[in-house]
Formats: C-alpha cells, sequence, structure tokens
C-alpha cells in the first residue's frame, strides 16, 4: 500500500513538475515577444520624432514652413497607423498565449488525470 502511494506521489510530482515547467517556458516566450516588440516600437516612434524634429530644424524660411505643415498630417496619419498595426500585434500574441496557456492545461489535466486513474485501478 505504501509503495502504491509513494510511486502515485512520485508519479503525480513529476507530471507537476513537467507542467510547471512548460508553464513557465511558455511564459517566457510570450514575454520575450511583447519586449522584442515594444522595444522595436520605442525605436521606431524614436525615429519618427526625430525625423519630424531635423525637419523642423531645416525650416528656413516661409516656403520651408509651408512644406513642412502640410506635410504633418501625413506623418500623424502613419503614427498612427502605426499604432494599430502595433496594437494589432499584442493582442495577436496575447491570444496566441491564451491558446497556447489553455492547450497545455488541458494536457497537464489530462496527464494528471491519466495518473490518478491508473493507480487509482492498481488500488
Amino acid at each position: 500500500m505504501n509503495k502504491n502511494i509513494t510511486e502515485t506521489y512520485e508519479t503525480a510530482a513529476k507530471a507537476a513538475s513537467t507542467a510547471s515547467n512548460n508553464a513557465g517556458q511558455l511564459v517566457i516566450k510570450n514575454i520575450e515577444k511583447v519586449i522584442e516588440l515594444q522595444m522595436g516600437t520605442v525605436r521606431s516612434y524614436a525615429d519618427a520624432m526625430l525625423s519630424n524634429a531635423r525637419e523642423v530644424l531645416e525650416i528656413k524660411d516661409v516656403n520651408s514652413a509651408r512644406a513642412y505643415f502640410e506635410k504633418q498630417p501625413e506623418v500623424v496619419r502613419g503614427l498612427v497607423q502605426k499604432m494599430a498595426k502595433d496594437s494589432d500585434k499584442t493582442l495577436e500574441i496575447g491570444r496566441a498565449y491564451v491558446d497556447e496557456a489553455q492547450a497545455l492545461f488541458r494536457k497537464s489535466a489530462d496527464e494528471f488525470g491519466a495518473v490518478v486513474e491508473t493507480n487509482v485501478k492498481k488500488a
């Protein structure tokens, strides 16, 4: 009886450890994706801001000022499109994480259930 309990415990602990490790790897993988996206986004917005600042410094007369201000709606439109695209990527990462986490939890529950069922039959 004690041997059966020990075996059940060891098998269940191993299954739980594997599930925990897999969940941790999934979290780290998704954190890396989000950080990579954020770093790219920050770089992109910083480049846009610096480019725009350089263009302001190039204004020398009324004509160059007019050209600069006429271009601004296009610049803003591009930034808004970039923000929307970045938001979509963030949502995509979140959805993928939820799907992977649910699959992992289902697999872990099935494996743990199999351990319990097998050991109940032995008892």
